[in-house]
């Protein structure tokens, strides 16, 4: 992405205290100040309240659903599942209603346009499925189950739906991994263990061909990190090896700063998800790391940057809904550990 002259670094210590934070050089605008007070559940409400209010709205009709950039009035269809996820997590975790309203807006009036999709979007079969859980309404559940059914008849196992996922993401190689995490997820939430199992013997399997550090850094990095808590979900015992290998991958690549890659909201979500529940001490201290940092860099309005160097506003990324929603999810992680849920 490129930065510019904008490019600002801020030193923190090793530790990252807030004391350090404040006395960071060059020291932090005074906009983010307010921030250093606040804990990963006040964080989580505010980010769940700024992407409510930021629903698209279409003609008076109910809210439908989440623009790529905030701002704009075109609903993104293949995001707004992801982010509806997002509001649902932030629900259970700070008890958010207007969050969860939100999300089953979506759940009620925008999934009737995938009807005629031969594939649906993963992150909309996982999002039925848990509001199904959540509200008890099994009309959800047979939602999900029939887009699922979709998903097989097209790939009628795991390994075909990742050589699948492979074709498709043949210009973008290393963002195979995030995709089969967001499959992985979905199939999780039915119960479907065999295919699950299948995707992640074979995701691992080809992980050479889409894990690309050197050549990605940020997709391979996102990729990785969205795999590992699903692989746990899975099979912790069984994929320990590769999640302990991210996982290391991961804390190598951290920045002083305590984000990932140049600052960057996506990649440092999806870290801080990953290492939050490691076993390893050096690990989860790296992830409340990342936490101060995207707890202290929520934009005024409750919104994140897609990158952030703690530049006064304007002189930040764009606002765009899906990484808003994956620093929520990591919040709302959190959050939810914390509060013992």
């Amino acid at each position: 992405m490129p930065r510019g002259t904008m490019s600002w670094t801020i030193v923190w210590t090793a530790a990252l205290t807030l004391p350090a934070l404040a006395r960071a050089e060059p020291p932090l605008a005074s906009q983010y100040q307010p921030n250093l007070a606040m804990d990963s559940c006040e964080a989580t409400s505010r980010a769940a309240g700024f992407l409510v209010a930021s629903q698209v709205r279409a003609g008076g009709e109910e809210s439908l659903g989440w623009s790529w950039v905030v701002g704009g009035n075109q609903v993104a269809p293949n995001l707004t599942g992801l982010i509806s996820l997002s509001l649902l997590e932030a629900h259970q975790a700070a008890g958010n209603e207007p969050a969860l309203r939100a999300a089953w807006r979506y759940a009620e009036g925008r999934l009737a346009a995938e009807a005629d999709l031969a594939t649906p979007f993963k992150p909309d079969v996982e999002l039925l499925a848990r509001l199904s859980q959540a509200t008890g309404d099994p009309v959800y559940l047979a939602a999900a189950r029939e887009l699922w059914s979709r998903v097989v008849a097209v790939s009628p196992d795991g390994r075909a739906e990742v050589a699948r996922i492979a074709r498709a993401r043949a210009g973008a190689p290393a963002l195979v991994g995030f995709d089969v995490a967001l499959t992985l997820r979905a199939a999780l939430a039915l119960g479907e263990q065999a295919y699950a199992q299948q995707l992640a013997e074979e995701v691992i399997r080809r992980s050479a061909e889409w894990y690309l550090p050197a050549k990605d850094p940020r997709f391979s990095l996102v990729s990785a990190a969205a795999l590992v808590p699903a692989l746990e979900r899975l099979d912790a015992a069984r994929h320990a090896p590769v999640v302990a290998r991210f996982r290391r991958d991961l804390l190598q690549a951290q920045q002083p700063s305590g984000a990932w890659l140049a600052n960057e909201t996506q990649p440092s979500a999806y870290a801080v998800m990953a290492l939050g529940a490691s076993p390893l001490a050096d690990e989860r201290e790296a992830a409340q790391r990342g936490l101060l940092w995207l707890r202290t860099s929520m934009l005024q309005a409750g919104s994140y940057a897609a990158f952030n160097d703690f530049m006064p506003e304007p002189f930040v990324g764009e606002v765009i809904s899906a990484v808003h929603a994956e620093a929520l999810s990591a919040l709302a992680a959190d959050c939810q550990r914390a509060r013992g849920k």
